[in-house]
C-alpha cells in the first residue's frame, strides 16, 4: 500500500500529512515523513491549518497552487540520495525504508564522531602501551629518561578491545547496508575483516602472555582503521599507487646511474695490495728506505694518501653504492669527496658529473613524473567524485519524478520531466547539510515558488555547496557628530593607520632583537632593565591603538575583522602578562618586590613570554602584501583541506615507527662512562661522537622523531651505519624504504598539492582583481574537489541514467 503525503508551505515552513498508513510498518523504525508528530520542530514549524477540513488557511495563494502530492518512500529515498551527493558518498546501498533509516543513523554526527574517537584512541594507545613513551624523565635519551611508566596489564588491552568491538559493529553495519554481494566485491571491506581478525588474534596472544614483551603485529595494522574510514584518503592512496609504475622507470634509471658510477669508482680509486680496514691509519714509510739528508736538495711535496678514498668509501661494491646513494641525498657532501680531492683535484670531476646527472636531472625528473602522473590520477579520481555527486542528485530527482504524482502547473513544460519547487524544498529541508548552504538553496527556491525544475536545474541548484556562502556584510561606520571627532575617526579608519601600527610593531621587534643580541643577561635576569621599560611603552601604544579602533569602527565592525581580533587578543594577553610581571617585580604594588615565590612565577619566564607575544605581532605585516597574503591563505588552506594527505602521512609514520620498534628496539647498547670519556675510542662523526643517544627506536614517540630526522635527510647516514653495525647490513633496506616512501614519493606528492593549491588560489585572486568587482564573483571553497573544478567534465543526463540503471540496488526501483 502506498503512503501519500501532502506538502503544505507557508514561507519557510513545511508540514506533511500521511493520507494512508501502511499497517505493515507497525513496530518498524519509521522515516521522518511517517508521522508529523515525529518531525523536528526546527525543521517543520506548525502552519495555518483549518482543523475542520485540514485545508491550508494561510496567505492569499490558492490551495491548488500550494499542494503537491508525493510518495513518502520516494521522499525518504530522495533525501538520502541528496545527502550522499552532498558528502560524495556512493548510492550503492539498500533503498528500503528500514535500511534507509539505519543508513541515516549510521551517518549521523554522533555515530561518525564516535567512530572517529575510536580510531584516534586506538592510534594513541601506542604511546602508552609497553614500552610506554611516558617516562619519569623528560628525555628519550636512555641516560636521562628514567623509569618507564607502563600501565598495569589489561588497561590498554581493555581500551583496545573496546575499539575493536566498535570496528566490528561498524563492519557489520556497512555489510548490512551494502548487502552481501557488494561486500565481496569491495577489497576494502574484505581487508577490514582480515585486519580485525588478525588484531583480535594478536590481542588474545598478548593477554595469554600476560602482556609480555612479545612482538605485537596488530600495532602495525592499526593505521588501516584510519585509512579505510576516509573515502578521500583511499582515493589519494589509489592515485599514489597508480603513479608508482611510472616512478619505477625513473628509479630504475637512477639505480643504473648509481651502479655505473659505483663500478667506475671501484676502478679509478686505487686500493692497496693488502686491504686496509676502514678507519685505520695509513701505512708508515718502509724502514728499508732511508731518506737522504746529506745533499742540500729541496724536500719533495707532501702528498695525501692515495688509498684513503678506496679504504674509507669504496672498499667493496655495497659500501661504494651506499656512499654514492647518500651523496645523492647530499647528506655526506663533501665528506665523501675530500680524500680523493685532496690527493688529486681532478677527481672532483667524477663527483661533479655524478651529482649533476643524479641530483639535478634524475631527481628533478622524478619530481616532474610524480607531479604529472599523480595530478592526472587525482584529476581522474575527482572526476569520479563529481560523477558520484551528480549520480546522487540524479537519483533523487528520478525518485521524486517517477514515484511521485505530477504537479499541475501553468508552465508549458512536459510535466513528466520536471519537479515542483515545493517538493524540492521539502527534500532540502529534510537534508543534513551546512546551514549556510541550505539557507542559500532555500532562498533560491523561495524566489521560484510555484514553478518547476528540470533535471539540469535540480543539479545546478546544489552548486552552491562548493561556494563560500557564509560571507557577512560589514556594518557601516557610524560617523561622529562633532567635526573634529569625524576627522579623528577618518584618520583611524584609514589604511595608513594600520600601516603605522605595523611599523611600530616592527620597531618594537628590532629593539628586542638588539637587546637580546647585546644585553641578554641584563635584559632577562635584572629586575630593572631597559627592555622591560621599552616594552611597557610599546604595550601602552598597543592598548591605545585598539581602543581607538573600537571607538572609531564600533564593536560590531571591529569584531568583523580577523586582524582586529588577532591584535585585540594579543594586546589583552600582553596587558595580563605585564601586570603579572609588575606584581612579581614589585614595581606595581611595592618598591622592593612582593612576597611571591620566585620559583612559582620566574621573572625570566615572564620576560620571555612578553617578548614572544610582541614578536607575534609581526604577522600583521602579512596582510599588507598581496603575495604574502596568498601564500598564507594557501598554507592555511592546505592545513584545513588536505586532511587526506595528512592522514596518509600519519599512516606511513605510524606503520614505519611500529616496524622500527620491532626491529631496532634497544638495539644500540649504552656505552660505559669510560668509553664516553676516552675520545681515542670514538670515531669522529659517528653516532657516539655526535651524542645521538636520544634518537632511537626504544619507544613509539622516539621512533617518530627518528623517522622525521631521516626524512629531513641531513646526517641520516649516521643512523644507517650505526644500526648496520649493531644489527646487520640488511637494516639498510628499512631506511632506504623509508627514504623512498617519505622523501621521494610523499614529499613530491605534497609538492604537487602545494603547487595546485597555490596556482588555483593565485588564478582566482587575479581573476577577481581583473574584474574589479569581487562581490559579484563566486568564491569557491579551497578543497581537493574544487581544486580541479575548471578541468572537470560534467556528465550528461544520458550518462547519469545509464549509470543509475547499472547500480545493483537501483534496479529494483525500475528506473
Amino acid at each position: 500500500m502506498q503512503n501519500d503525503i501532502k506538502v503544505h508551505f507557508s514561507d519557510n515552513s513545511v508540514k506533511m500529512e500521511i493520507m494512508e498508513t501502511d499497517p505493515e510498518l507497525h513496530g518498524r523504525p519509521n522515516s521522518f515523513c511517517d508521522d508529523t508528530q515525529d518531525m523536528p520542530d526546527q525543521l517543520y514549524p506548525p502552519v495555518g491549518v483549518d482543523e475542520r477540513d485540514g485545508h491550508f488557511s494561510g496567505s492569499g495563494i490558492e490551495e491548488s497552487d500550494r499542494v503537491d502530492v508525493c510518495d513518502s518512500t520516494a521522499l525518504l529515498q530522495a533525501v538520502v540520495f541528496v545527502e550522499d551527493a552532498v558528502h560524495y558518498r556512493s548510492i550503492n546501498h539498500k533503498t528500503d525504508r528500514v535500511s534507509l533509516w539505519y543508513y541515516r543513523v549510521y551517518y549521523s554526527r554522533i555515530v561518525q564522531w564516535s567512530l572517529s574517537l575510536a580510531i584516534a584512541t586506538i592510534l594513541l594507545v601506542a604511546f602508552f602501551e609497553y614500552p610506554s613513551s611516558i617516562t619519569s624523565g623528560n628525555s628519550s635519551d636512555p641516560r636521562y629518561r628514567g623509569q618507564r611508566l607502563n600501565p598495569p596489564c589489561g588497561v590498554m588491552e581493555a581500551i583496545e578491545i573496546t575499539c575493536l568491538l566498535i570496528f566490528t559493529a561498524d563492519l557489520g553495519m556497512k555489510t548490512y547496508l551494502r548487502g552481501t554481494k557488494q561486500f565481496f566485491k569491495s577489497p576494502w571491506l574484505i581487508a577490514y575483516v582480515l585486519v580485525i581478525i588478525a588484531s583480535l588474534v594478536d590481542w588474545i596472544f598478548t593477554i595469554n602472555g600476560s602482556c609480555g614483551t612479545m612482538v605485537r603485529f596488530r600495532r602495525m595494522l592499526r593505521p588501516f582503521f584510519l585509512l579505510q574510514n576516509s573515502t578521500l584518503m583511499k582515493k589519494t592512496v589509489r592515485s599514489i599507487i597508480r603513479t608508482l609504475p611510472k616512478v619505477a622507470s625513473v628509479l630504475l634509471l637512477l639505480l643504473v646511474h648509481l651502479y655505473f658510477f659505483t663500478m667506475v669508482g671501484m676502478l679509478i680509486f686505487p686500493q692497496p695490495q693488502h686491504a686496509i680496514s676502514p678507519g685505520s691509519k695509513t701505512a708508515s714509510p718502509s724502514p728499508d728506505k732511508k731518506q737522504s739528508t746529506d745533499l742540500p736538495t729541496t724536500q719533495p711535496p707532501i702528498t695525501a694518501d692515495k688509498y684513503a678514498e678506496a679504504t674509507l668509501f669504496f672498499p667493496d661494491i655495497l659500501t661504494g653504492f651506499m656512499s654514492l646513494f647518500i651523496l645523492l641525498t647530499t647528506a655526506n657532501n663533501p665528506d665523501v669527496t675530500m680524500p680523493a680531492y685532496m690527493f688529486n683535484r681532478f677527481y672532483c670531476l667524477y663527483f661533479i658529473v655524478f651529482l649533476i646527472i643524479g641530483l639535478y636531472f634524475f631527481f628533478n625528473m622524478l619530481t616532474a613524473v610524480i607531479y604529472n602522473e599523480f595530478r592526472g590520477y587525482l584529476l581522474h579520481s575527482m572526476q569520479s567524485s563529481l560523477l558520484r555527486r551528480r549520480l546522487g542528485f540524479q537519483a533523487a530527482f528520478e525518485m521524486l519524478r517517477r514515484q511521485g504524482r505530477p504537479t499541475l502547473t501553468t508552465a508549458r513544460i512536459n510535466i513528466g520531466t520536471t519537479l515542483s519547487v515545493s517538493v524540492v524544498k521539502a527534500v532540502v529541508l529534510q537534508t543534513n547539510m551546512k546551514k549556510s548552504a541550505k539557507a542559500a538553496i532555500i532562498a533560491d527556491l523561495d524566489e521560484n515558488m510555484g514553478g518547476s525544475l528540470t533535471s539540469t536545474d535540480f543539479q545546478q541548484l546544489f552548486d552552491v555547496l562548493d561556494r563560500v556562502t557564509s560571507r557577512r556584510r560589514k556594518p557601516p561606520v557610524i560617523l561622529k557628530n562633532n567635526r573634529y571627532l569625524r576627522k579623528l575617526q577618518h584618520c583611524i579608519t584609514h589604511r595608513f593607520y594600520n600601516y603605522c601600527g605595523a611599523f611600530v610593531a616592527m620597531c618594537n621587534v628590532i629593539v628586542i632583537s638588539v637587546e637580546v643580541q647585546f644585553e641578554y643577561d641584563s635584559s632577562f635576569y635584572d629586575r630593572d632593565n631597559i627592555l622591560s621599560s621599552v616594552n611597557f611603552i610599546f604595550i601602552l601604544y598597543y592598548v591605545l591603538e585598539q581602543l581607538l579602533k573600537i571607538w572609531a569602527y564600533g564593536c560590531k565592525r571591529y569584531a568583523m575583522s580577523k586582524l582586529n581580533i588577532f591584535d585585540g587578543l594579543l594586546t589583552l594577553l600582553l596587558v595580563f602578562i605585564e601586570i603579572m610581571y609588575a606584581v612579581v617585580n614589585g614595581n606595581l604594588f611595592g618598591p622592593k618586590g612582593n612576597n611571591i615565590d620566585s620559583e612559582a612565577i620566574p621573572l625570566f619566564d615572564l620576560v620571555r613570554i612578553i617578548n614572544i607575544l610582541i614578536i607575534f605581532r609581526l604577522f600583521r605585516l602579512i596582510t599588507h602584501f598581496q603575495t604574502m597574503s596568498v601564500i598564507a591563505a594557501t598554507l592555511f588552506g592546505l592545513i584545513r583541506n588536505l586532511r587526506a594527505f595528512i592522514g596518509i602521512l600519519v599512516v606511513i609514520y605510524y606503520s614505519f615507527a611500529a616496524i622500527g620498534m620491532e626491529l631496532f628496539s634497544d638495539a644500540i647498547p649504552m656505552p660505559s662512562s669510560t668509553n664516553l670519556s676516552d675520545s681515542s675510542q670514538i670515531v669522529c662523526g659517528s653516532y657516539n661522537q655526535l651524542q645521538y643517544w636520544a634518537n632511537n627506536f626504544d619507544d613509539f614517540a622516539a621512533a617518530l622523531v627518528v623517522l622525521f630526522d631521516i626524512m629531513v635527510v641531513n646526517n641520516w647516514h649516521v643512523f644507517l651505519k650505526e644500526y648496520a653495525d649493531v644489527t646487520s647490513k640488511w637494516s639498510h633496506l628499512f631506511f632506504i624504504a623509508w627514504y623512498f616512501v617519505s622523501v621521494l614519493v610523499c614529499l613530491n606528492v605534497f609538492t604537487a598539492l602545494i603547487l595546485e593549491n597555490f596556482i588555483t588560489k593565485w588564478d582566482r585572486e587575479q581573476q577577481v582583481l581583473r574584474t574589479g568587482d569581487p562581490n559579484n564573483q563566486p568564491s569557491y571553497q579551497m578543497s581537493v574537489h574544487t581544486m580541479f573544478k575548471d578541468a572537470l567534465i560534467e556528465p550528461t543526463e544520458e550518462e547519469l541514467m545509464e549509470a543509475l540503471r547499472s547500480q545493483p540496488h537501483m534496479k529494483a526501483l525500475h528506473l
